[in-house]
């Protein structure tokens, strides 16, 4: 079995927004990208999961939501993100467990249907 790292990922769409997804990732694949050996074609994410911060309408942070496929309401996704590597802006290694325990322990579970990023 390959060898799974956490990753925080920022793609763009057409229109030149920027997404960002967290997931695991083959540590194979990472070093490719990392090491411009993998440059065309479409990357597997698994675990996707992202968070979104919630402000008050003075604009003062009041929480954070954690959104992730597979679990929840987004159940009818299976974890699993395919990305365009010509669409990455950035790519780093997370602490994606820790981050979703902190979520779970604190009942954070907010979770919405959202439409995923079109190839």
């Amino acid at each position: 079995m390959n060898e799974l790292i956490w990753v925080k990922i920022e793609t763009t769409k057409g229109n030149d927004d920027v997404w960002s997804f967290k997931g695991t990732l083959e540590r194979a694949v990472f070093a490719n990208i990392v090491s411009n050996q993998l440059t065309t074609g479409y990357i597997k994410l698994s675990d996707v999961y992202w968070t979104i911060h919630r402000y008050d309408n003075k604009g003062d942070s009041i929480g954070e939501d954690l959104y992730q496929y597979g679990k929840g309401e987004l159940s009818v996704y299976h974890g699993e993100l395919y990305l365009k590597i010509d669409h990455l802006v950035s790519i780093a290694p997370i602490n994606g467990e820790e981050e979703i325990a902190k979520y779970t322990k604190s009942e954070k579970k907010h979770l919405s249907v959202v439409t995923p990023i079109a190839p």
